[in-house]
């Protein structure tokens, strides 16, 4: 089930926000995050240009926050390195996605920034 418009728009605003302070200036042109939102799904990527490259920006992902619309929270997973979703377990899943987001940002086990 979708997310709805309201929704949208908060999670818009909180990934924005969040991206946007989350990649130290000097690294703008070399480091990006992004985020797309399908459905009930919001899933972060980081991108990069590689060495010696300027076109081309490479992106993996780091993090996916799922809503369940049925019991109203949000569940937070991990990638593995084949970009299998794991979920996070020292912090599954919430209502509130910005404790999720907060979570992921403080990344106790090292799966999201290490």
């Amino acid at each position: 089930m979708q997310l709805s418009e309201f929704e949208i728009k908060r999670v818009q605003r909180l990934f924005e926000n969040y991206c946007a302070v989350r990649i130290p200036v000097i690294m703008k042109g070399k480091l990006k995050l992004e985020y797309r939102i399908r459905d009930s799904e919001v899933i972060l990527y980081e991108s990069r240009v590689p060495y010696n490259q300027v076109d081309i920006w490479y992106s993996t992902t780091v993090a996916r926050f799922l809503k369940d619309n049925e019991h109203n929270v949000w569940h937070l997973f991990s990638a593995d390195r084949n970009d299998d979703w794991i979920v996070y377990q020292p912090y599954p899943y919430d209502r509130n996605i910005e404790r999720l987001i907060g979570a992921m940002n403080e990344d106790v086990t090292g799966l999201f920034w290490s």
